[in-house]
């Protein structure tokens, strides 16, 4: 929990009212409470610091708050190789995905709530089932197209009508879907896509991924045991960074946020880049095998894992991805 002094030491930095009452920023209290949250993630100052001041310009009025901090918090581990502006962006076209049928939590229940319930309350319907997600949005119409390509390269006629279906018309084969199969298949494509295509579909069917298996029970903290984080030569997509005028002071200053962010920190919240820069994952057709062989995994922690899966021993097979 933060002190009174760092809140304060904060606040003589960060300005109220050099925002608009739309904006994130010209809520004072939600803002504390945002920094609050990344600050108990183990985020240093200085990055929370680079990451308000580029949040902070968002429209409120059109946020499911937690929901957007959800999937950014989850996301930070891509700003190692990413503009922070192109992550930022990215989430938000990613949250607008689940927006409309995600539910409506306060900022004060997702705060106080399990990592568990988070993903259950934000990301599956009272029914338990995965939210219908609208991929009709003009912004994200060059990401798909990029997708459908880079399926085509790759899949057969029937893999890549079963792959892309889910994007072309979820909500009729809804009931068929497996986000653990999908992401398989996506693995084989993505080397396929570049720049921010890429950062778009690594965040979403990641996130699917670890939504699935918290559908079943299974802890993806259980078998990533850390974050792992890939340091790579920096990827722009050139466009010009969030400027954010102030109206309010007699300067007119110009605020111009820090694009730069180094995560060297232990986030204390799973990054779903740990997924690809792991090992290669267990090669399973079918949903019901894969999740059996985690939860035989998980019920045999004592066994030695092996860097390949080689053999099974009364059944459940062993293999390190970390």
């Amino acid at each position: 929990m933060m002190t009174y002094k760092e809140i304060n030491e904060f606040l003589t930095s960060f300005k109220p009212d050099s925002y608009n009452r739309s904006q994130i920023g010209h809520n004072k209290q939600l803002v504390i409470s945002i920094y609050e949250y990344l600050y108990k993630l183990n985020i240093s100052k200085e990055n929370i610091n680079i990451l308000i001041s580029n949040i902070a310009y968002l429209n409120k009025d059109n946020l499911n708050i937690p929901l957007f901090l959800e999937l950014l918090s989850k996301s930070i581990g891509f700003m190692n190789s990413y503009e922070l502006k192109d992550v930022i962006n990215v989430v938000k076209e990613i949250h607008d995905l689940y927006f409309e049928n995600a539910a409506r939590i306060s900022l004060e229940e997702y705060l106080h709530d399990t990592t568990d319930n988070r993903v259950r309350k934000l990301f599956l319907n009272r029914n338990n089932k995965y939210l219908v997600k609208d991929f009709t949005n003009n912004s994200i119409i060059n990401y798909i197209c990029d997708l459908k390509l880079a399926a085509a390269i790759v899949l057969d006629q029937k893999d890549y009508k079963e792959f892309i279906t889910y994007i072309d018309n979820f909500e009729k084969n809804q009931d068929s879907y497996s986000p653990l199969i999908i992401f398989k298949t996506y693995n084989q494509i993505r080397k396929q896509l570049k720049e921010k295509t890429l950062l778009f579909w690594d965040i979403f069917f990641a996130n699917e991924y670890v939504v699935a298996f918290n559908k079943h029970s299974i802890e993806i903290t259980d078998i990533y045991k850390e974050n792992i984080y890939n340091k790579k030569e920096r990827k722009s997509s050139n466009i010009s960074e969030p400027i954010q005028l102030d109206l309010f002071s007699n300067e007119n200053e110009l605020e111009e946020p820090s694009n730069v962010l180094e995560i060297k920190e232990d986030v204390k919240i799973f990054q779903l880049s740990t997924i690809y820069n792991s090992r290669d994952l267990p090669k399973f057709d079918k949903e019901k095998d894969l999740l059996m062989y985690y939860k035989k995994l998980l019920d045999n922690k004592d066994l030695m894992t092996l860097p390949k899966l080689k053999n099974q021993s009364n059944g459940a097979f062993l293999y390190d991805i970390n």
